[in-house]
């Protein structure tokens, strides 16, 4: 999940900035090629967590694909997870609130954007953090020129969880 393939998933997010088209999501994969008697899937491969009401039934997944479609959901190796997300403001002045659950350190969070053209982020570091915890961000940020954002974290030992990107209208909340 790491930075084999966010920079294209922002480069793709560009080329659809000004697209009345929903911006690209994230999916969660796992590429096995070749397993061994006691080799492990889970704990290399990321997981898709999605935000729902409530738990579908049996015969009815469309609250699953509908949660996808909206991107209510978040890409994490496990051991980082974003339950709580959402852009606030309007105009030029928004901000970034997220709850984050960690196992290892937290080593930094970051916000991304793109306007349309190119990426950057803000990188915030979190080594001040203490292992096994919780943490309520609120990062305020000037949307000016910006056409989406994203959100992700980042512990000590390279594990990560990143929500998928939001469009940045006249009003964002989500």
């Amino acid at each position: 999940m790491d930075y084999r393939c966010q920079p294209l998933f922002d480069d793709m997010n560009n080329w659809m900035a000004d697209s009345p088209a929903p911006l690209k999501h994230i999916m969660a994969i796992s590429e096995v090629r070749h397993m061994q008697p006691g080799d492990e899937i889970y704990s290399s491969s990321p997981v898709q967590y999605l935000k729902l009401d409530r738990l579908p039934l049996e015969d009815d997944k469309s609250p699953v694909i509908q949660a996808l479609m909206r991107g209510d959901s978040f890409v994490s190796s496990g051991e980082v997870l974003i339950p709580n997300y959402v852009v606030r403001g309007t105009g030029s002045q928004r901000t970034i609130v997220a709850d984050v659950e960690y196992t290892f350190p937290l080593d930094f969070v970051e916000v991304i954007w793109g306007d349309g053209v190119k990426s950057d982020r803000q990188v915030i570091s979190t080594t001040e953090l203490a292992p096994m915890g919780s943490h309520h961000f609120e990062i305020p940020f000037d949307a000016t020129g910006k056409k989406w954002v994203r959100f992700a974290a980042w512990d000590s030992a390279g594990n990560g969880a990143m929500v998928q990107p939001q469009k940045l209208g006249p009003t964002s909340a989500r």
